[in-house]
């Protein structure tokens, strides 16, 4: 008996092992996949033009130089520089407008008292299927007076319903025992919102505010739309007006009409520097963020 208890912990043992090790392979051969490409580009955005086209693959640069990005920060044809700060200011004001609104409208959602609750739920989420069409939406953005004007790419992005939806759950399953307890002590709604249900929201804030950011940040499409000032345009944009003319695409930027083709060194640096503002600000939430998404997941 004693011997087949040993032999079978012995057999456990050894299939943990090799699964351990089958988890070890897969994650470090996804993140190689991830991690592979930026590291590429990184590399290349260091290299000359002749030698990029000479390389293929994975290389180290021969003879490291920072020629695209002196390109893309001093040449006036893309004005990359004022695209970044217009990036920031964008990206910054919509996060914080966006995360304000939402937090207010998933809070009052998640109340079961809210007079007319589910009549506002349904048209919450009929905003999701249905749309007006891309013509309606560029008359109301005309009849608003926002074309052409930084405000295009803020205020119509002021809320986002996904989002809604899932700090709504986050809220509906947030402690009663601590609002309750406030209630007794003579807190006000706002106050108990304020002084407690914040302070302790800050995974799924951080979460939320981080899905805001990147795809404010990435978003050039309402920019080709609605924005005809190359002073306005963001750093999406001109990142999108910079890949295609190095691939020899004709685009308008601004200051006519150009079929020349850019430096590949330039299309690599316009890449990480668009890249790298991501990348710095995701270690400070990823504790948060873990923690929102599992959070989003098991209780929405």
């Amino acid at each position: 008996m004693m011997y087949k208890v040993k032999s079978y912990r012995k057999r456990k043992f050894s299939i943990n092992v090799i699964l351990h090790v089958i988890n070890v392979i897969l994650l470090i051969l996804l993140a190689f996949t991830m991690v592979y490409p930026f590291v590429e580009i990184l590399l290349k955005s260091f290299m000359s033009d002749k030698e990029i086209i000479n390389t293929s693959g994975f290389a180290w640069p021969t003879h490291w130089q920072i020629d695209g990005y002196r390109t893309i920060f001093t040449d006036t044809t893309y004005n990359f520089g004022r695209a970044f700060l217009n990036s920031i200011f964008v990206t910054v004001t919509t996060t914080i407008y966006q995360l304000i609104i939402t937090t207010l409208a998933a809070y009052g959602l998640s109340k079961k008292t809210l007079p007319g609750r589910p009549v506002i739920n349904f048209f919450f989420i009929f905003t999701m299927y249905f749309g007006g069409g891309l013509v309606p939406y560029y008359l109301l953005i005309r009849e608003l007076g926002l074309l052409n004007t930084i405000w295009v790419l803020i205020v119509p992005q002021f809320i986002s319903v996904y989002n809604v939806l899932i700090m709504r759950s986050f809220f509906m399953n947030f402690p009663k025992e601590l609002t309750e307890a406030a209630r007794i002590d003579g807190a006000s709604e706002f106050s108990i919102f304020l002084r407690i249900v914040l302070p302790l929201s800050k995974p799924i804030l951080a979460t939320i505010a981080l899905f805001v950011a990147v795809g404010v940040w990435n978003n050039w499409f309402t920019t080709m739309l609605f924005i005809q000032d190359p002073d306005l345009r963001p750093m999406a944009y001109t990142l999108q007006v910079i890949i295609e003319k190095a691939q020899g695409q004709v685009r308008d930027v601004g200051n006519g009409t150009s079929t020349e083709m850019i430096g590949q060194s330039v299309e690599y640096a316009a890449i990480i520097v668009s890249t790298v503002p991501i990348l710095v600000v995701y270690p400070f939430l990823q504790k948060y963020f873990t923690k929102g998404v599992m959070i989003g997941s098991i209780k929405g």
